[in-house]
């Protein structure tokens, strides 16, 4: 863990300096928040996907800054991430006298609406439901979840473990059996921190909470890092590992190899859980050392069935993983029972023998369940030895599950969440923006286009693990081959491919090149050939249907001079699409295309020397082209990247459940489809 700096405010400063001037005061506080809220979230060994608190009282006392909830602690700034509370009014939560008498679900909704209620700053933020239990410590407290300290509370030897432990470690740390999180949690701990001063004469400085986490508390930055520095390190040395948790998680795709398109369990997982009833993932093999060794130990994969070690595994993994035994071809109805017994779509799959897998609505919720798994699975790897794990009880679990129910989104609007979208061309023009109208569905967008540079810039524009670059020669049938395969072991398989990459050079017939003519067919035709074949091949495998769009122009439903090659490829686009269409739908495989009126914005296409040739076939001059094709429509506008986006993320979606072979014209009213 990295050493604090903090120093507090300078008893020199008379006021802001001239370098200082006009810029806004960040209270010191709130930078010591920051501090230590970077200094332990970036350790998963502490923190796993969105668990761990921190808070820092001001200097007078009155108000606490603690970290939101939703927000990572390594992400917090001094404009985001953060709560600043009313400290006596927070305390007042635990003297309110109705509270205890309300029933569990209406208690905890109280609490968290009087908790709102002590905010100060910003207008909106929601504290952290451990937020009363900030308020009871010293000045200074970092909450976290150590996968060894863990281990240790999470074992049936727990109570000995910790005395013998932490011996010389902490000064009389503060035990608290489990307790349901909360208000229950606080309210419990604030009569066991009256008797602990009762009996010590100050607050505790270390609380270790029964399977859950740790709690340390300081008068300052430095003594606070300092001491869960100790007390983590003790429990790796428990566990005798010095990082189990390590973040290897990459939201950046590599070409893969044909080998691994063929043989990727990933997609066979996938497949599964969608023709099991599950809401659309994205799914991910974990390849860590702790995985390899868990997932070849029967009697703690059969452990794992019985329950949940902490709040936390609950939350983001669920109670239970679903183990996948025996015929492939009965998985699906194991993920169907699964879901009838349990009522929720299962977040750790567990092929015995073979591997664990993770699934989730996209690859950043899917990082955050595969670290907080990994800290499950080195904890049931690691208390053999202290007379095996305890897992939370079954109204333990309950309760969990009542709060995470309670606090979730009322429904996701996003109509392509969890899907997996191939999408080619899309580092310019129409490519780019149909891959940037599916990622604003909820889709996770493979970017394929044979120049790195614009996919990754795409990429940098996007939110994380939403967008995935690639590099993809859509010409050369291993290159293909290869950015599938990646899509395949990032993702776990696919749901969609559009086709739209391409080229349109403009020449008259008799002096068109035959290199020209013979590069469009390659790209215009053979890219879209073998794209849609080996996605084909992979969606077949997944066995859970599929959306191939291919798209085209209106020049492939009615001619343009000086396009001989143009015209070509785009009608024989569409007659694929139809061939395709009659092929695919047994398999629940759906063809369409989508014929684009001319779209300027971004194109690559309409290019200056393209413009040019325009003007010299119609007879006007190169600023008159936009307008005058423009003013060829019936509607009179100009079409955008994202009228033909809309079109495509109709076509993917539910809502066009049952239209297939079929060209929907983006055009303005240009061409008329007879």
């Amino acid at each position: 863990m990295p050493s604090s700096k903090y120093r507090g405010p300078s008893s020199k400063s008379r006021g802001p300096s001239s370098k200082t001037k006009g810029k806004k005061r960040i209270d010191p506080a709130l930078r010591a928040l920051i501090e230590i809220s970077h200094a332990v979230g970036g350790d998963p060994d502490l923190v796993q996907g969105g668990g761990g608190n921190t808070s820092v009282k001001t200097a007078d006392g009155k108000s606490m800054f603690v970290k939101a909830s939703g927000t990572p602690l390594q992400e917090m700034d001094a404009s985001r991430g953060w709560v600043e509370l009313d400290c006596a009014r927070t305390r007042a939560i635990l003297d309110e006298r109705e509270l205890p008498l309300l029933p569990l679900t209406r208690r905890e909704a109280e609490a968290r609406r009087l908790l709102l209620a002590s905010v100060r700053r910003p207008s909106g933020a929601r504290p952290s439901v451990e937020s009363c239990l900030h308020v009871l410590l010293d000045r200074v407290v970092i909450h976290t979840h150590p996968i060894g300290l863990n281990a240790m509370l999470s074992s049936k030897n727990s109570r000995t473990l910790w005395e013998k432990n932490l011996k010389g470690v902490v000064r009389a740390p503060l035990y608290v059996p489990y307790t349901d999180p909360g208000y229950t949690l606080a309210a419990r701990l604030r009569r066991e921190i009256d008797k602990y001063e009762a009996t010590h004469g100050r607050k505790p400085s270390a609380v270790l909470l029964e399977n859950h986490g740790l709690f340390v508390a300081a008068s300052d930055v430095r003594s606070s890092l300092a001491l869960s520095q100790k007390v983590v390190s003790a429990g790796r040395r428990w566990i005798n590992r010095d990082r189990v948790n390590p973040r290897d998680f990459s939201y950046v795709a590599t070409n893969g190899t044909a080998g691994e398109l063929l043989e990727s369990h990933e997609v066979l997982v996938r497949g599964a859980l969608l023709r099991g009833g599950s809401a659309a993932v994205v799914v991910r093999r974990d390849t860590t050392t702790v995985a390899r060794q868990f997932v070849g130990k029967s009697a703690l994969i059969a452990a794992a069935c019985r329950g949940a070690l902490t709040p936390d595994q609950i939350l983001y993994c669920g109670a239970r993983p679903l183990v996948l035994r025996g015929s492939k071809a009965r998985w699906a109805s194991s993920v169907a029972a699964y879901r009838e017994r349990h009522g929720w779509d299962p977040r750790v799959v567990i092929v015995k023998d073979e591997a664990v897998y993770y699934a989730a609505s996209d690859l950043v919720e899917l990082r955050v369940i595969a670290e907080v798994y990994r800290a499950a699975m080195a904890t049931m790897l690691s208390v053999q030895k202290a007379g095996g794990p305890r897992f939370l009880s079954q109204s333990q679990s309950k309760f969990i599950e009542g709060c995470k129910a309670e606090e979730s989104p009322r429904g996701n609007f996003a109509p392509l969440t969890g899907r997996v979208a191939f999408v080619t061309g899309a580092g310019s023009g129409l490519g780019k923006g149909i891959a940037l109208g599916i990622v604003q569905a909820g889709a996770t967008v493979f970017g394929i286009d044979i120049d790195r540079e614009a996919v990754e810039e795409v990429a940098a524009t996007q939110p994380r693990g939403r967008f995935l670059p690639l590099r993809c020669d859509v010409t050369d049938e291993e290159s293909v081959r290869s950015a599938l395969a990646a899509v395949a072991t990032s993702v776990g398989g696919l749901d969609y491919l559009v086709n739209a990459a391409g080229i349109a050079p403009s020449f008259s017939l008799v002096d068109f090149p035959l290199a020209a003519w013979k590069k469009s067919l390659d790209i215009n035709l053979t890219g879209y050939f073998l794209c849609a074949r080996e996605a084909a091949r992979l969606l077949q495998r997944q066995g859970s249907g599929g959306s191939i769009i291919n798209l085209t122009s209106k020049s492939g439903l009615e001619a343009s001079k000086g396009n001989s090659a143009y015209n070509a490829t785009k009608a024989g686009e569409i007659h694929l699409m139809r061939g395709w269409a009659m092929e695919l739908g047994r398999d629940g495989i759906r063809v369409n295309s989508v014929a684009a009126g001319n779209v300027f914005q971004g194109s690559k296409i309409w290019n200056d020397e393209y413009i040019r040739a325009c003007a010299v076939k119609k007879g006007i001059r190169p600023e008159e082209v936009i307008p005058y094709y423009t003013s060829l429509s019936s509607l009179g506008k100009e079409i955008e990247p994202g009228d033909v986006a809309a079109a495509v993320v109709f076509l993917l979606s539910e809502d066009a459940r049952n239209i297939s072979g079929q060209t929907l014209v983006v055009d303005g009213g240009q061409v008329m489809v007879r």
